[in-house]
């Protein structure tokens, strides 16, 4: 019996097993890349506000720093994703995107030092914005240029900022407020050590590019026109601009709602503060997040009614906040934003990522990002502050909550859904 063909059975067994755990080893390499990048961002997303109210600024004041944090970003992502996907130069622009925003944070315990922080705190929150901007949306785009299921990835960014969220509500309450903009700076770090041990597979990172493509993919002007005049992708837009208004304008004044109403909840002996609740209820929050991006694509739900669905449940704590300020009831709602929030997300992101051409991945998702979820998130920053100095707080959350809604139904005039009711095969999954 002759032994060629069991040797190339037995070559391509080793060549699939090594091509296989290749696959893994990159996947478990982007969830060690989203966990450490969340876990370093919850603390300043989620006590920003805290800190700066220690510094002495006002509701309106907040609301123009929350403003520039997002519209800073907006500006530079369409330029981070063009640059990305003409250059192919994916793991420089993170690794400049993290030290960069690590460096321009450190504004902030530099500002608190000075009688009149204000000025000095705007430039370092524009700069740390536009140099993280692309942090997310690129490498949102790498995990799926690979084949990658994004929410078995993503999870664990819900994970970390779970975890982050809880420990942040009591380390602020030790180390202060000035603690989160020292962790962040840490996680950067690490962040970048992980972003150089990524493998080049997917598309080739020479630093070369020349804006035309291979084979018969559209080159880089005509794919990039095609996607920013494709209807659908307009209507993706404008839903989660609407939908990140009213998110992003909730969770920047959640903690200091929690300090304002003087949430508090006994458990025996132990009473958790507002800061303590503030920590708690994002766990929750982001705990189910984590659980729902790991199940949202095993489901038979379109992407349609993913978005309109999610955009519904996700704003439906905001409109609590408003009626009511029971602790039980508040930590009770926090499933439904995080249920919510993961079917949005990957509603958003694949459908993104299915209408745009190969050659602009990375435009894709960064105008997403930048122009749907930045945007949007800058506008929530200005109305939720807005209305904060006008109306009290309760009655912000009300106002929001009503314009997320609006989000929720812009997402039924979505006329593309290739899922056609059947979870999606995935490479790594």
């Amino acid at each position: 019996m002759s032994s060629s063909g069991d040797g190339s059975e037995v070559s391509a067994g080793l060549s699939g097993l090594g091509q296989f755990l290749t696959l893994e080893s990159s996947k478990v390499r982007f969830q060690a890349l989203f966990f450490v990048y969340f876990i370093g961002s919850s603390g300043f997303s989620v006590f920003r506000n805290v800190y700066l109210e220690e510094m002495g600024l006002t509701g309106s004041q907040m609301g123009q720093i929350g403003f520039l944090l997002m519209a800073a970003g907006v500006v530079a992502q369409p330029a981070w994703g063009l640059l990305s996907d003409y250059f192919r130069a994916d793991r420089t622009i993170l690794v400049v995107g993290g030290l960069g925003s690590a460096l321009a944070l450190l504004s902030y315990p530099i500002g608190d030092s000075l009688a009149a922080p204000f000025a000095l705190i705007a430039v370092g929150t524009a700069l740390y914005s536009a140099l993280r901007s692309p942090i997310s949306p690129i490498t949102t785009g790498m995990v799926l240029s690979r084949g990658f299921d994004y929410g078995s990835v993503r999870a664990f960014g819900s994970l970390a900022w779970a975890i982050g969220s809880l420990g942040f509500g009591f380390l602020v309450g030790y180390l202060g407020s000035v603690s989160i903009i020292y962790f962040y700076v840490a996680s950067a770090g690490l962040m970048v050590a992980i972003v150089w041990s990524l493998p080049n597979d997917g598309r080739s990172e020479d630093g070369t590019g020349d804006g035309e493509s291979e084979d018969d993919e559209p080159g880089l002007k005509e794919a990039a026109r095609a996607l920013i005049t494709n209807k659908n992708f307009l209507v993706i837009l404008a839903a989660a601009f609407l939908l990140r208004l009213s998110i992003s304008g909730g969770e920047a004044f959640f903690a200091v709602y929690m300090r304002n109403v003087e949430v508090s909840l006994g458990l025996g002996p132990l009473v958790l503060s507002p800061d303590g609740m503030t920590g708690v209820a994002w766990t929750i929050n982001s705990g189910i997040e984590a659980v729902a991006f790991l199940y949202v694509l095993k489901t038979n739900i379109s992407y349609k009614w993913l978005l309109v669905g999610g955009g519904v449940i996700v704003v439906i704590p905001n409109l609590v906040y408003g009626l009511t300020t029971q602790p039980v009831i508040l930590l009770a709602i926090q499933s439904l934003g995080g249920i919510g929030f993961a079917m949005v997300s990957v509603a958003a992101v694949d459908l993104a990522h299915e209408i745009s051409a190969e050659r602009v991945t990375s435009t894709a998702q960064s105008l997403l990002t930048g122009l749907g979820y930045g945007l949007g998130a800058a506008a929530g920053q200005i109305v939720a502050g807005t209305l904060l100095d006008a109306v009290g707080i309760m009655d912000m959350y009300v106002g929001i909550s009503v314009l997320g809604f609006l989000g929720a139904a812009v997402g039924l005039l979505v006329s593309t859904d290739s899922r056609s009711g059947k979870p999606r095969q995935t490479a790594g999954t």
